[in-house]
């Protein structure tokens, strides 16, 4: 009775703690090959740039094909960054989650990460209200429901018609189009548009061949694993699951800077055990595991990583 009531006890801790701001802009810089400088802005469990990549070269210092700016202005490049085709915008990559033209440390988000953030921002249909830019210096009339609350500040670029005849620049002030880095087949690949008349996030899949907006999404620890000059923890640690919510799985994360007994379990919130998802030595490394939910009701859960000498928990939120 007492281990459970001071389960309890670190449950509403912990419940109170985690409590995330709604765009919270953070004090890091990004720089990019050509120099120009990006904001960032945390929102949810992700980090985000604040402005469109506006690079002619890539991160490597090669040179991006058929990158415009809007009306090949340099002065729309500096306030709505430039436009991309999705080859170009993945360096022709197809895995989601590439780097393509964004700074190193940070990729070209995928469908999933977009949902992510439309879900913590009270789903897709009010999501593009709270991603735009307030007033009309940028966006046409009525610029519906923007506030900006995440902090994402959306501008509308536009986009560069390179499908139809004739192949034109369109749509400035009216939509903000930003390429995933989800293929939907050879030649489509799919999108998220923000418009001066709606307040939603819409998907739309088209044609690989036009040209819009890429805004980059920092990596997680999981996206660094993949990076080959990744180097071994120096601490322990316990990262936020990702997605979150969720619906019916998540990944959650873990480092082991020296050998251990490490054991993971998930409660509810009445502190009863859910799943034992590691009991078990590890070694050094960096750790990722699936946590399936399919099972259980909508609600709050929480996890918890214990060591000889480390104790962590954290909330997730499973949606039906």
């Amino acid at each position: 009775m007492q281990t459970f009531s001071y389960r309890i006890f670190l449950f509403l801790i912990v419940l109170s703690s985690s409590q995330i701001v709604i765009g919270q802009t953070d004090d890091l810089s990004v720089t990019d090959f050509d120099g120009n400088v990006y904001n960032t802005v945390t929102i949810g469990n992700q980090v985000w740039l604040k402005e469109n990549i506006k690079s002619t070269h890539y991160s490597d210092g090669t040179e991006i094909p058929e990158v415009v700016s809007y009306d090949n202005s340099s002065s729309n490049a500096n306030i709505y960054g430039r436009l991309y085709t999705w080859n170009a915008a993945m360096k022709n990559s197809t895995e989601e989650k590439t780097q393509g033209v964004c700074p190193c440390g940070w990729h070209v988000p995928s469908d999933e990460e977009w949902k992510e953030l439309e879900n913590y921002l009270g789903g897709a249909d009010v999501a593009g209200g709270k991603m735009k830019e307030e007033g009309f210096i940028h966006w046409k009339l009525p610029n519906t429901d923007a506030n900006n609350s995440s902090g994402f500040t959306a501008l509308p670029a536009g986009e560069y018609d390179a499908h139809d005849s004739p192949n034109q620049f369109r749509l400035l002030k009216q939509y903000a189009v930003f390429w995933t880095s989800t293929e939907v087949s050879l030649n489509l690949a799919r999108e998220r548009y923000l418009s001066y008349s709606d307040a939603a996030s819409a998907i739309f899949d088209w044609y690989k061949v036009m040209k819009y907006s890429v805004r980059c999404i920092k990596d997680s620890l999981a996206t660094d694993m993949n990076n080959e000059n990744t180097t071994l923890p120096i601490s322990l640690n316990l990262y936020q699951n990702y997605p979150n919510p969720f619906n019916p799985t998540t990944k959650i994360e873990y480092t082991i800077p020296n050998q251990t007994n490490v054991k993971i379990k998930v409660f509810d919130v009445l502190g009863n055990d859910i799943a034992t998802l590691v009991d078990e030595r590890k070694s050094v490394g960096n750790y990722e595991l699936k946590f399936d939910a399919t099972q259980l009701p909508s609600g709050i859960y929480f996890y918890q990583m214990i060591t000889d000498n480390f104790n962590q928990t954290k909330k997730m939120i499973l949606i039906r």
